[in-house]
């Protein structure tokens, strides 16, 4: 069993709480993520995992044991760094090699879990190479291969893709995610990019100024943001976002946003009761914001935008217009697709709104 839990976990840096109260638990076998903008405690909450970091406050446990007080080499643990940290004077199978020899294993058992970490990264023809005659990908299957061969109970990884272009990251990303399903072993992956973060995650711990602000699995953090700042930190393009007030009529809620440009009528929400007169923030993606009602007319409100920059995809195109005098962005098919500068009517999904408590940031009845 590898199973990770935090319990009131903080760390303190110079009177600045990196991390404050993270209480919550990694599953055994699990490939948990943990995103969020630079700075934000992710990298240090993976350190004290390591034991690279002290614990200032509270409790962890790798396995079920308290390891507070337990050196590194102790934890039976193995961390990829974003510089790969290779040695540059060593072959790839000297790299891979390297600790098993300090942990006093004979020639024929290195040799052996070598290859067979070679083989499954498939890298059996840089075994002779020394770093700087591979590819950035190259170097990072290896520092990979130097963590496998160590067959640790729990895998650590900071920010390994960083360094590498778009196409190699989405390669990588691949192989990452057949390791995890191949040695099925528990896995803790720190980024700052979300589209990482949700196409390997099975949870994402989402981080902000030193505090975990919602775990969930990828979808669900997608379609059901506990705060504003969950919201708008994960998907590309990032949610729209409204200011307006909750107004009420025989006919019933509606939510009219400051420029009284958009005006939406909201049901089944009885959340929204208590905001009636009251500021309060909207928040609707991209791609439920169409130039066509598909649902009928019913199902949508409408609003007037000047398309200003159209972002074209091939499958689809974003369109960046103004709300407010805020940036609003609407998916558009290649069928709906209008040169810019173009006024444009643009229907947002009633069923698909989000709102959120002004002051607090905090979720509203979704």
């Amino acid at each position: 069993m590898a199973a990770i839990k935090f319990a009131h976990v903080s760390k303190v840096y110079d009177k600045v709480m990196a991390v404050k109260d993270a209480d919550f638990e990694i599953r055994d076998k699990e490939f948990m993520v943990l995103v969020g903008p630079s700075g934000c405690g992710k990298s240090t909450l993976l350190r004290m995992i390591a034991g690279l970091e002290e614990i200032n406050s509270g409790e962890l446990y790798i396995g079920g044991k308290l390891v507070n007080d337990l050196p590194p080499k102790d934890r039976d643990i193995a961390i990829v760094f974003q510089n790969y940290a290779l040695y540059p004077h060593m072959t790839a199978f000297e790299n891979l090699a390297f600790g098993l020899k300090i942990r006093g294993l004979k020639k024929q058992a290195i040799k052996e879990k070598v290859e067979e970490a070679a083989r499954i990264l498939e890298i059996e023809a840089l075994l002779d190479r020394k770093p700087k005659a591979m590819s950035g990908g190259q170097r990072q299957r290896v520092a990979i291969g130097r963590a496998i061969v160590r067959d640790p109970k729990v895998f650590l990884f900071d920010e390994p893709l960083s360094n590498l272009d778009a196409k190699l990251r989405g390669q990588m990303r691949i192989e990452i995610a057949r390791l995890h399903q191949k040695l099925q072993t528990t896995v803790v992956y720190v980024t700052h990019d979300q589209v990482e973060a949700m196409t390997l995650g099975q949870r994402i711990a989402v981080m902000h100024k030193g505090e975990i602000l919602q775990i969930d699995t990828p979808d669900n953090l997608y379609t059901h943001p506990n705060s504003l700042f969950v919201a708008g930190f994960i998907g590309t393009p990032p949610m729209n976002f409204v200011e307006g007030r909750i107004v009420k009529d025989q006919a019933g809620l509606y939510f009219q946003d400051h420029s009284q440009v958009l005006m939406a009528r909201i049901s089944n929400r009885p959340a929204l009761e208590t905001y009636v007169d009251r500021d309060i923030t909207m928040g609707i993606r991209p791609e439920h914001t169409h130039a066509h009602p598909a649902k009928g007319a019913a199902h949508y409100a409408a609003f007037k935008a000047e398309i200003q920059f159209l972002e074209r995809l091939g499958h689809e195109s974003f369109a960046f217009t103004s709300l407010q005098g805020n940036q609003f962005i609407a998916r558009l098919l290649p069928e709906e697709i209008v040169e810019p500068p173009t006024g444009m009517t643009l229907f947002i999904d009633l069923e698909k709104l989000h709102f959120f408590n002004k002051e607090t940031g905090v979720v509203i009845g979704d």
